[in-house]
């Protein structure tokens, strides 16, 4: 494809149409190109669109579609239009999948490697943290690709977690696809494109606004088998990627919590309207078709860009204040470690099976 028409179909994206108006004008014409030498009338003649959209397509320039590819070009951005090979098919097959994703990094081939998505709210608990992190890790172990949104919370540990494992994650972003949001989490997105990838349909320079975030969620549940919820209130935006998923027939998964707990109460309603309830990632590939298999828990020194060694059991602080079954308050003010390191130091302890979690959030050291 020469670099005009890359520009034509970055030029068409730009008219934000329907994908249904823009295929039937596709179509119709050949070529965005053809889209965008067509007559007015002719455009009309096609489809229904409306008189904003018909203002926009008049606009025939492609002097900012130019800058577009230029500004790829500069940045190592790849532009991956939808009729190209390499474009995922089960995001292709849903009712508005992009006509052109940006993509930075290495991007899975999601035509061969299944790929599941784990989401769930942004202020999460310790639980909800040590969940997804867990999922994530196993999850990419038995060769799933874990796509995320990259948002602080549930996302990140979702994203953490497979970095862990043996196959690439994928971050969805909700914004320019040369932009880090939340910038805290650059060092996050740096060790994500060391092997997988970041992609957006928002290309770079492109200013973002709340309603473009919840588009990204189609995305993340379209480019998947599945979604798990990890952990999610009544509202959350997790909540609105699981009722994409289903529009676009893919299964959805939740993990239950504390009937008490404000934080799961999201899920807990999932499950109670139809969803999968799983505990594990084991849980979520039986339901896929796959046969788990059996997963160590992390290497001692695991490869760049992730470095965690293995605790020690005479140094580490949390095995020297377990002399007995103690609860997360308690292992807290014994430690003086705050909860998230805190939870996120249990997490790595249970994979490496030196401690065993009890109901309630209790520990024992094995």
């Amino acid at each position: 494809m020469t670099e005009r028409e890359v520009q034509a179909m970055v030029w068409l994206q730009s008219k934000w149409l329907t994908r249904d108006k823009a295929q039937r004008l596709l179509e119709r014409f050949g070529s965005a190109e053809g889209v965008r030498q067509a007559e007015e009338a002719d455009l009309r003649a096609v489809c229904g669109l409306t008189a904003p959209e018909l203002a926009r397509l008049r606009d025939r320039s492609l002097a900012e579609a130019a800058k577009t590819v230029q500004r790829c070009k500069n940045g190592n951005i790849r532009i991956l239009l939808c009729h190209d090979p390499a474009y995922p098919r089960t995001l292709k097959a849903i009712y508005d999948p992009p006509l052109v994703l940006y993509v930075r990094g290495t991007l899975p081939d999601l035509n061969r490697i299944p790929a599941v998505a784990v989401v769930g709210q942004r202020k999460a608990t310790p639980y909800g943290l040590g969940v997804a992190e867990k999922m994530g890790y196993h999850l990419s172990e038995n060769g799933v690709c874990v796509v995320s949104g990259m948002a602080v919370g549930i996302d990140s540990a979702a994203h953490t977690g497979a970095l862990q494992g043996k196959t690439p994650t994928v971050a969805v972003f909700g914004t320019a696809i040369d932009k880090c949001y939340p910038a805290s989490n650059a060092p996050l997105l740096r060790k994500i494109l060391h092997s997988g990838a970041a992609i957006s349909e928002y290309p770079p320079e492109y200013e973002g606004k709340s309603y473009t975030f919840v588009r990204r969620n189609r995305i993340v549940s379209g480019l998947c088998r599945g979604v798990v919820v990890a952990e999610a209130p009544k509202k959350s935006g997790s909540l609105i990627t699981a009722s994409l998923a289903l529009e676009q027939g893919r299964e959805v998964f939740a993990v239950p919590g504390s009937v008490d707990a404000l934080s799961s109460e999201g899920c807990n309603e999932l499950i109670a309207g139809g969803a999968q309830l799983v505990r594990s990632a084991e849980d979520v590939l039986s339901a896929l078709g796959y046969e788990p298999v059996s997963v160590d828990p992390p290497r001692q020194t695991p490869p760049e860009p992730v470095r965690r060694e293995e605790p020690q059991r005479e140094q580490d602080p949390i095995l020297a204040a377990l002399d007995g079954i103690c609860n997360l308050d308690e292992l807290k003010e014994k430690t003086g470690l705050p909860v998230h390191e805190l939870m996120s130091r249990l997490t790595v302890l249970e994979l490496l099976g030196k401690i065993v979690q009890h109901p309630g959030q209790y520990y024992e050291k094995k």
